[in-house]
């Protein structure tokens, strides 16, 4: 997790504001938590296809933590491991954290968008391309998918798990 670092900071871009509220998220997607008054900052996730937000949520660091415990050991490793040897974070919001590709070889296509945020001040951001959600989720374990899937159900009702994006396409860890 990275540290925050207010001189890092820059207001949240719109882009990672709420679809189905028009405006920036204000509350835990898990737990309701007010997220601009959480002092340990927040995760933001969305998946975009084609242009459009088609999933979205976003966790107090608590919730966020908890949830990344919940996953089989093997595949926080795994993840873990992947993203380490691969992530670069100097991308940020222009590319492929995983690849470096840049965002217009694949801003029509599916990606991952994701922050770290405190406040009302994105942290640090990262996008993932269709091609390293694939990767990435090739290393989630059943029992990751079925806390994924469980978490789904819990905050999403009605909407079947297999769906939504799994774990591993959102970057979560």
């Amino acid at each position: 997790m990275p540290e925050f670092n207010k001189e890092n900071s820059n207001n949240i871009p719109k882009e990672l504001y709420s679809e189905y509220e028009d405006r920036p998220f204000r509350t835990c997607t898990r737990c309701g938590e007010t997220l601009v008054d959480y002092t340990e900052g927040y995760h933001i996730a969305k998946i975009f296809k084609k242009g459009e937000a088609i999933f979205e949520y976003a966790l107090c660091f608590s919730c966020h933590a908890d949830m990344i415990s919940e996953f089989s050991a093997d595949s926080r490793i795994a993840l873990e491991n992947f993203y380490r040897e691969n992530m670069n974070q100097s991308v940020g919001l222009a590319g492929c954290c995983l690849c470096n590709a840049q965002r217009s070889q694949f801003d029509d296509e599916e990606y991952s968008i994701g922050a770290m945020c405190m406040g009302m001040d994105m942290m640090d951001g990262f996008i993932i391309c269709s091609q390293c959600m694939e990767k990435t989720n090739s290393l989630i374990s059943s029992k990751t998918r079925g806390v994924w899937e469980d978490f789904i159900n819990e905050n999403f009702p009605g909407v079947p798990a297999n769906a939504l994006p799994s774990p591993g396409k959102l970057g979560v860890i």
